[in-house]
């Protein structure tokens, strides 16, 4: 696809959700006024946890990528964490793949190794974000009994979704297993295809290590309970009560808001967030206008949570030496410390 089209798509995809959470906030003035009141305290522990976040992010790529090479630049490691944020917020989001050419060019390492780490990077998280959501249903879901019809069929779709891509990930990890051990099975692909699929296979050799994947997986869970735990800072910033097992399933929820391909998540994040306060946990809003005061804490939270990153992924990018423009483009031949590789 050309970008022009790639970037149309976004923008509208934008746009309709835009649509929609404009449509359902009665009153922006009130909601204005709800995300200009954040307890300044609870922000401040949410934005240091975004941070805590960024470095766990970074620590858990140097784990996966050891068995490539020992020894990767920790500094290398977090700059691209967060300068993949920044390339994110052009469509078509190519920050993950753009961030691992520049790495490997850096560390001098096959880029398909690389990318293949990020790869098992985000398999692991959505292993992370399942497993959590299994614990707050198991646990927690029947303490919160949905507010309407809607916030039960929200619950219901999530679960439904959740075994789907439990699923998905079994076979994934089979077929992995089934390659790792028996390299013979890549014997069909044709020669000029498996000089690079080797490479790439190489990026999920963490898999056979059972310390690596143990230090992949803790930190994967450390990952998502910190992110749980920002949000449900950012949720007390505004509200006096709100549990965090509920904040459980928001993360869940603004997941997949995330998920969908419009600049940086914008609106997705603020649609599902807005959503599962109305309608799973309104018993913690103001029942004067649950609607607008949903509306100020989704984008209250989505500004502290994403500001901060956007801020540091920008002056990272420019003391990396590389342009966003560059990096929008897969990567520039010639970054600092860079490798031809």
């Amino acid at each position: 696809m050309k970008r022009t089209v790639q970037i149309g798509i976004s923008l509208a995809l934008t746009a309709a959700i835009g649509y929609l959470v404009y449509r359902g906030v009665p009153d922006w003035g009130q909601a204005l006024r709800v995300m200009l009141r954040g307890r300044p305290l609870m922000l401040l522990a949410g934005i240091l946890l975004v941070l805590v976040h960024m470095l766990l992010r970074a620590l858990r790529w140097g784990v996966l990528l050891s068995p490539v090479k020992k020894g990767v630049s920790f500094r290398n490691l977090f700059s691209l964490t967060v300068v993949k944020y920044v390339v994110n917020i052009i469509p078509p989001r190519t920050g993950e793949v753009a961030a691992s050419v520049v790495l490997a060019r850096k560390e001098a390492v096959p880029v398909a190794s690389v990318i293949a780490a990020s790869l098992l990077e985000r398999i692991l998280d959505m292993m992370a974000v399942l497993f959590l959501f299994g614990v707050y249903v198991v646990a927690f879901a029947r303490l919160y009994t949905p507010a309407s019809q809607r916030g039960r069929d929200i619950l219901l779709s999530a679960q439904g979704y959740s075994l789907k891509s439990l699923i998905v990930l079994a076979i994934g990890f089979v077929m992995l297993a089934v390659l790792l051990r028996n390299p013979r099975t890549t014997a069909w692909i044709p020669s000029k295809l498996r000089s690079h699929f080797l490479p790439f296979l190489e990026g999920f050799r963490a898999l056979e290590s059972r310390g690596g994947i143990f230090k992949a997986a803790l930190l994967s869970a450390a990952i998502w309970l910190c992110i749980t735990t920002q949000l449900w800072c950012f949720t007390r910033a505004y509200l006096d009560s709100f549990p965090f097992s509920g904040s459980l399933l928001l993360m869940v929820l603004t997941v997949v808001g995330v998920a969908i391909p419009t600049p940086a998540g914008v609106g997705g994040f603020q649609f599902f967030m807005s959503i599962a306060l109305v309608h799973l946990f309104s018993q913690y809003l103001s029942p004067n206008d649950p609607h607008s005061q949903a509306a100020g804490i989704s984008n209250g939270t989505y500004l502290a949570s994403m500001g901060p990153v956007l801020i540091l992924g920008l002056v990272l990018l420019n003391y990396e030496g590389l342009s966003l423009g560059w990096m929008t483009r897969i990567a520039p031949p010639n970054a600092r410390g860079g490798e031809n590789t």
